[in-house]
């Protein structure tokens, strides 16, 4: 049986920087966090860019997830922040929950001709 995979293209997303992804709140006597307008603007987008491309498959096993970021600028934002924040925007797209991937590998090239995800996911 052939592993199911899934492809994605994202252009001209700007992933939130990690020091705005969240907003420190106050209810009652309790402080808390929660995410970002900014962030949960960045997760809207994303998650139409995949809707618009990806077809009815929801990946249920174990899985790979591999991504190349293609940045045109050499000062580009941390993987670390993005990659927090894709595997927010897929689950439930693509995937049921980011407890599902084993494997993780995430791959910068800078200087290209634009901004640009390419992500790979597939069951394994």
């Amino acid at each position: 049986m052939l592993a199911e995979k899934i492809t994605l293209v994202l252009k001209g997303i700007k992933p939130t920087p990690l020091n705005r992804l969240y907003t420190p709140v106050r209810r009652g006597n309790y402080a808390s966090i929660i995410i970002s307008k900014e962030a949960r603007e960045v997760k809207k987008q994303i998650q139409m860019a995949v809707i618009h491309q990806k077809m009815d498959k929801m990946l249920e096993g174990d899985i790979r997830f591999l991504m190349d970021i293609d940045v045109k600028k050499v000062k580009s934002p941390d993987i670390d922040a993005l990659l927090k924040q894709l595997f927010d925007a897929l689950e439930g797209l693509c995937y049921k929950n980011d407890r599902q991937i084993l494997d993780l590998r995430v791959r910068k090239h800078l200087n290209q001709g634009e901004d640009k995800i390419t992500i790979f996911i597939e069951e394994i």
